[in-house]
């Protein structure tokens, strides 16, 4: 006869982790202390609700605008012209090439048609003027003086200062010239043909000291701001040139980038070597603390423009160990971002005219104009959208734990992928019409997740995680 014994078998506990909702990129916290629904990586997702959805993608324009033959675009500007003898809108595209040539299509749609006489040798600034009650865009290249194009013909101001950036205030062209004279140039008001150097025609402002170079000057809130390497000044100029006045403004920042300084409604955006800063034209906030660590701000590379409440930044940033050009969308505020990663751009524009308000983007290989949006897709095919997440214990301290079960919302087919202490696990969900449930039971101590899916717009909520552990 057999010897019963009775055992003392433990029951496992079961702990369930309620991600809640998802949040962005967010570097500041580990994984362990609370961050594991902050993303480690996110590109393509928009998270603003708490669900993962996607973010902008990128239509194409080809039927709509047709290029210029045997020239590739680089670069895009909106005109906004009227033909005020026939009370008629005549909005156009202005495109910039890489054999220095400028054509010009209706916002409306059609084939580019070269500007006879407007060409430069390198990629120019543009701004919109309104000069002798004719709608005109002045163009300048730095070393290249100013051309000013009304829709018909190209006048050529030979006698300008070199310009590397501009701005229309009060009537006047102001401008920056580069260099380290230190000195902010403004036309005569109302002609931004007159740089004639008197109390009554145009003239200078000389701020050099020791804020560093002029970098770019901006119209914003009924001033001019003038920004320096390291530093903003702030000028009155209205009326009388003798009562411009100047005052420089404490910016504790890193050393200003150029091309990221963007008016945005009631703020400036602006790059520094140190992170992103909002400027309300008295102090600047840093806002770049959860993510700055993952883009790359070369001045050769970026550019900003503000569209529909958000800055968007054409700039580097890191996916996955690799350096991808794409697009950077935050608020002002600095709550709401996402790294959009579509096609390699190399310009982005803001199309906002009577009936069309659109974000432009020209593509680096086909050099096509395209439409960020949402719904775009990538040409309309799917697009690769991604969320990872920190490695975490999830505040269960068993030294091992066993992830029972994985379930969440999704209205896509999604690939998860599972780290378990660091060795890699993969499944794919095709039954998303239901709450989709993964049973992977993988024993460990820490855990990472990443939620891959390729749709033109899709969504993702709900996450929900089951362990069983014996303490």
């Amino acid at each position: 006869m057999g010897i019963v014994k009775k055992l003392n078998l433990r029951s496992p506990k079961n702990a369930r982790v309620d991600f809640g909702r998802f949040y962005g990129v967010d570097l500041r916290l580990d994984g362990e202390v609370g961050g594991y629904n902050r993303a480690e990586m996110s590109y393509n997702c928009s998270v603003l609700d708490g669900s993962l959805k996607t973010s902008l993608g990128l239509k194409s324009l080809n039927d709509k605008y047709i290029p210029p033959v045997d020239d590739l675009i680089s670069s895009v500007y909106y005109f906004r012209h009227s033909d005020y003898q026939t009370g008629v809108r005549d909005d156009r595209i202005i495109a910039y090439t890489d054999t220095g040539n400028m054509y010009e299509v209706s916002i409306d749609g059609g084939e580019f048609t070269i500007i006879k006489g407007l060409t430069f040798n390198n990629q120019p600034i543009g701004v919109c003027y309104n000069y002798n009650s004719s709608d005109v865009i002045i163009f300048s290249a730095e070393g290249e003086g100013i051309k000013i194009y009304d829709g018909e013909k190209v006048t050529v101001v030979s006698d300008a200062p070199s310009v590397t950036s501009m701005c229309v205030h009060s009537e006047r062209l102001f401008i920056t010239s580069g260099g380290v004279d230190g000195a902010l140039w403004f036309s005569d008001d109302f002609d931004p043909t007159n740089w004639n150097v008197s109390l009554n025609e145009a003239g200078f402002i000389d701020m050099s000291d020791d804020r560093g170079e002029m970098i770019c000057a901006v119209a914003f809130g009924g001033y001019v701001y003038v920004f320096r390497s390291y530093g903003v000044s702030r000028v009155s100029a209205y009326g009388d040139q003798s009562e411009f006045s100047v005052s420089h403004l404490l910016v504790s920042c890193g050393k200003i980038i150029k091309n990221t300084i963007t008016v945005c409604g009631d703020c400036i955006m602006f790059f520094a070597s140190d992170g992103l800063y909002r400027f309300d034209g008295y102090n600047a906030v840093k806002i770049s603390e959860p993510w700055f660590n993952l883009v790359d701000t070369s001045p050769e590379w970026v550019k900003g423009v503000y569209y529909n409440g958000y800055t968007h930044y054409l700039l580097y940033f890191t996916i996955d160990g690799v350096k991808v050009r794409g697009v950077f969308r935050i608020n002002p505020s600095g709550t709401d971002y996402q790294f959009i990663y579509v096609a390699a751009l190399i310009d982005i524009a803001v199309i906002s005219g009577e009936n069309c308000y659109k974000l432009f983007a020209v593509e680096r290989m086909t050099r096509r104009l395209g439409e960020l949006c949402k719904g775009g897709g990538w040409g309309g095919d799917p697009l690769p959208m991604a969320w990872k997440s920190k490695q975490t214990d999830f505040g269960i301290k068993a030294r091992e734990k066993i992830l029972k079960k994985v379930s969440f919302y999704a209205t896509a087919p999604v690939t998860l992928t599972v780290w378990v202490d660091g060795e890699e696990h993969s499944y794919q969900i095709d039954e998303y019409k239901k709450r989709c449930q993964i049973r992977p039971n993988l024993k460990g101590s820490k855990f990472a997740f990443k939620i891959f899916l390729r749709e033109v717009e899709a969504e993702v909520s709900g996450l929900t995680l089951d362990f069983a552990y014996y303490q």
